[in-house]
């Protein structure tokens, strides 16, 4: 089951179009109910303290209320509620942006599952973690850039980007990863051991 959640960054809230995705369930992270009222999406499910939508959750919406002061974040809250209904797949959007700790905080929180496939979505790309063999899509000449979430990711090569790695490992604490382009509209990226993150930086529409 493909699970859709929607946060509450400013930049998504005041920037993003409508994305052009399916999903089987839309969960609304606190002010990600103001994404789907401006998209016109009813969610299935809104969960949070209140605070980022600015006042109370409508009634006629199927709604978790929590108290602001809390151990985890709405957007931990609303990923957890995705796992206990099944998903096998999550998009997020809006969760990137904005806050900085919000931010860092939501990354590193998906390198924890590793039986859900997660992607973040925002208007200038997305950004998802690696598998064994992951198959990049996208148009030739747009940027995409490695981050190790581990102190070192092992055995990475690449095909089809314009700077190739072979069976090579990148370092947590070194920037080598970054800003490489795709040569085709699609490349290969595999990795052996470690965490790795990828940011596909594209142009257009979700």
């Amino acid at each position: 089951m493909h699970i859709l959640i929607l946060g509450a960054s400013k930049d998504s809230r005041n920037g993003h179009k409508k994305p052009q995705i399916t999903f089987d369930y839309l969960i609304c992270a606190d002010g990600g109910l103001i994404l789907a009222e401006k998209w016109g999406l009813k969610p299935n499910l809104v969960l949070g303290d209140g605070d980022s939508y600015g006042r109370d959750f409508p009634p006629d919406l199927a709604a978790i209320n929590f108290q602001t002061e809390k151990d985890a974040t709405d957007s931990e809250l609303a990923i957890q509620k995705a796992l206990e209904l099944g998903a096998t797949k999550i998009t997020l959007i809006g969760f990137l942006g904005g806050r900085l700790d919000h931010t860092l905080a939501n990354l590193f929180f998906i390198t924890a599952l590793k039986t859900v496939k997660f992607c973040f979505k925002e208007e200038w790309g997305e950004v998802y973690l690696a598998e064994k063999t992951t198959e990049i899509l996208g148009q030739k000449g747009e940027v995409i850039s490695l981050i190790p979430l581990t102190e070192s990711v092992e055995g990475i090569s690449t095909v089809d980007l314009k700077y190739p790695l072979v069976n090579e490992t990148l370092f947590k604490n070194q920037t080598r990863g970054i800003s490489n382009i795709l040569v085709k509209d699609k490349a290969l990226v595999r990795k052996k051991r470690g965490e790795l993150l990828i940011v596909h930086l594209k142009e257009g529409d979700l």
